[in-house]
């Protein structure tokens, strides 16, 4: 049955179906490219960020994510080698990965894990167990920039931290002389 303008019901709802469709894939879009992940029902995740010269601080409390970065600085060395300083802690209650450490100006950085199981590299990055309290510095852990080109001391630099259940970590870091 044909409708007076020519249409067929069918083809009105498959128009209405693919509205519906494209709305709901908008809306999604629009949550994740906030650059956080949701763990939990909106409004109960809550997260800190706070940078001075000393370092960034940053913390995270949702379901199944309770960690916090503590003194997030980029060091640099004497022969233009680079690193990044920072503390994790892992009061969740499942083990975390830091996967991917990317400095926009110099790349992805190179992940070191320490030689025993604990806090050793994997394919899922370096395992920080629920309750560790992990330093990367210039011992293993550590996360070292492919270089320091660009970088001054007394600058700020974006860092992106990938964890494996935190997710997409954002931090403007400041830039040390060593």
């Amino acid at each position: 049955m044909r409708s007076p303008a020519g249409v067929s019901r069918i083809t009105v709802q498959r128009v209405l179906q693919s509205a519906a469709l494209v709305a709901a894939v908008a809306a999604l879009a629009t949550g994740c490219g906030s650059g956080t992940v949701q763990r939990e029902a909106p409004g109960l995740s809550r997260s800190t960020t706070s940078t001075s010269a000393d370092g960034t601080d940053w913390s995270m409390q949702a379901r199944n994510v309770d960690l916090s970065i503590t003194d997030a600085v980029i060091q640099l060395g004497a022969s233009g080698t680079a690193r990044l300083d920072f503390t994790v802690d892992n009061k969740g209650p499942v083990t975390e990965h830091l996967a991917v450490v990317t400095v926009p100006p110099q790349g992805q950085a190179t992940l070191q894990g320490s030689a025993g199981p604990v806090n050793a590299l994997s394919t899922a990055g370096i395992m920080i167990d629920s309750g560790d309290v992990v330093s990367f510095g210039s011992g293993a852990p550590s996360v070292q920039l492919p270089s320091a080109k660009g970088l001054t001391a007394g600058s700020t630099t974006p860092v992106l931290l990938d964890f494996g259940i935190a997710g997409a970590v954002h931090l403007t870091v400041p830039v040390r002389a060593a």
